[in-house]
């Protein structure tokens, strides 16, 4: 890892805790009114590195020098009343699938170069246009190949509720990192669940737009399965994160319009309106989807207890399912061609570099011939119009965001799991992906051995208002919050 953080300050409890801890709201109060400065937060968050990453491997670059002078930067516009924008002086990460200019983009791999890029991703130009501080870049699995962040560049990234397990993936260094208090929100993609199922085994929050509400440049392995996502330690922070990283950018042709709202300003909206018209809207919970094979008894009793949560705030909530056949062969058809056709241009010696799980994914998409491919687009689509269907009855539907919560950190299957099933334990994540709705994951609870348990909110396309909304809502009339991790 490069670019140390130099001469870090012992990281204590008590205050120093507590700010690196705020909401983005909170922070820029304080700028504001001068009682916390973006130095202060910034230096707090390079301690936090500093005392914090050797056991969780959450960065695979680090921009200390880069984030001291930014902070400074953002102090001094503060002081003078013109902030850059609505995230001014607000510590961020940015996952190593998303360019950033300046720094490597080596996706996970060491078979990419360690240049420094010569532009950002979209949503990276959005949010670090914004104001925002650059902390480092986050680690991934292999081109973000996999729902378990282990990489043949980094290794093993590991969970801050326990660091025998895993973080999940594939963005496990920017979900491991916002739950260690390591910035205030990260920038994240998801192809398969890769925002949502790292948010749900460290206990924050994973949001996941309609497929092209977010702009993606250059084009993800995995086409249009993927979009940028955004992690954090709140609703309200993903959702002020997704207002500025969903402004239109040229670069990608297939974004879709502006929505013409801030997320941030509808969070309160279905609370409204469960109080104008109690009983209007119905939610539909499945803690199998109809398929799942094997779901976790505690992920299950989490779940259905927060589908109890919803009936008591107003909501009819009935136990349904969408009526669809288990739709990961689909996926991974289209999923595994992705990651054939990009290393298909890689030279001989880049694909010698390659680690094996990459490697077993790359010669399973090249044997899938042109009419499987097409005949995976026709399921999903017929996939998509099913789910919309579902969603006239329901506005929206619950499930478990992962089948169980985090396993050994050195595995990329949970115990008990057929080794040759590699998605069998997130069965509820690439079907949003398929159907390009939006989803979230935020926490509702904990195990008795102390680890998240995620809860997964997806609605029909075009609706992340709602799913927003609906997770806020949770979020802030939950009886039972799961806290922070105790770091060592």
């Amino acid at each position: 890892m490069s670019n140390s953080v130099k001469n870090p300050e012992p990281n204590g409890a008590g205050a120093s805790d507590s700010l690196a801890y705020l909401s983005i709201d909170e922070l820029l109060r304080g700028y504001r009114a001068g009682s916390v400065s973006p130095v202060q937060a910034v230096d707090e968050a390079l301690r936090r590195i500093e005392r914090y990453n050797p056991s969780l491997n959450a960065f695979a670059h680090l921009t200390a020098e880069r984030a001291a002078h930014e902070a400074r930067e953002s102090e001094k516009r503060w002081r003078a009343g013109t902030p850059a924008g609505p995230l001014d002086g607000i510590p961020v990460t940015v996952k190593d699938t998303l360019m950033v200019r300046g720094c490597p983009f080596r996706r996970g791999s060491l078979a990419t170069s360690d240049a420094p890029m010569q532009e950002s991703a979209p949503v990276v130009d959005h949010v670090l246009g914004s104001g925002a501080v650059l902390l480092g870049i986050t680690t991934t699995p292999e081109f973000g190949s996999g729902p378990v962040t282990i990489s043949p560049l980094t290794g093993i990234t590991r969970n801050p509720w326990d660091t025998t397990k895993n973080s999940g993936g594939s963005s496990g260094g920017a979900a491991a990192a916002t739950a260690a208090g390591i910035g205030t929100a990260a920038l994240a993609t998801d192809a398969g669940g890769s925002t949502r199922i790292p948010a749900s085994l460290c206990g924050v929050v994973g949001f996941k737009p309609t497929g092209g509400r977010f702009p993606t440049y250059p084009p993800n392995v995995a086409g249009t399965l993927s979009s940028p996502g955004a992690i954090a330690r709140s609703v309200r922070d993903a959702a002020l994160m997704a207002d500025v990283m969903a402004q239109t950018d040229l670069r990608d042709p297939e974004m879709l319009p502006p929505a013409g709202i801030r997320y941030a300003d509808t969070l309160d909206d279905l609370r409204a309106s469960l109080q104008s018209s109690p009983g209007s809207l119905r939610i539909a919970f499945t803690t199998t989807m109809g398929y799942a094979k094997r779901v976790d008894p505690q992920v299950a009793q989490r779940v259905q207890a927060a589908a109890r949560h919803f009936e008591s705030l107003g909501f009819i909530v009935e136990e349904a399912d969408p009526g669809i056949d288990n739709p990961v062969a689909d996926f991974l058809t289209l999923f595994r061609s992705g990651f054939a056709y990009t290393l298909s241009r890689f030279s001989d010696e880049q694909k010698q570099l390659i680690g094996q799980t990459l490697r077993d994914t790359v010669a399973q998409g090249a044997q899938i011939s042109v009419a499987q491919y097409l005949a995976a687009q026709d399921a999903r689509r017929a996939i998509a119009r099913r789910l919309h269907d579902f969603h006239r009855r329901y506005a929206l539907l619950l499930t478990p965001t992962c089948a169980v919560p985090a396993f050994t950190a050195d595995r990329w299957i949970p115990e008990g799991f057929p080794e040759n099933e590699s998605r069998a334990w997130t069965p509820f994540a690439s079907v949003f992906n398929l159907t390009q709705q939006p989803a979230i994951s935020i926490p509702c609870g904990l195990t008795a051995e102390g680890l998240p348990v995620g809860l997964q909110i997806a609605g029909p396309r075009f609706a992340d208002a709602n799913v927003l909304g609906a997770a806020h809502l949770y979020e802030t009339t939950c009886p039972d919050p799961i806290g922070r991790p105790k770091l060592t």
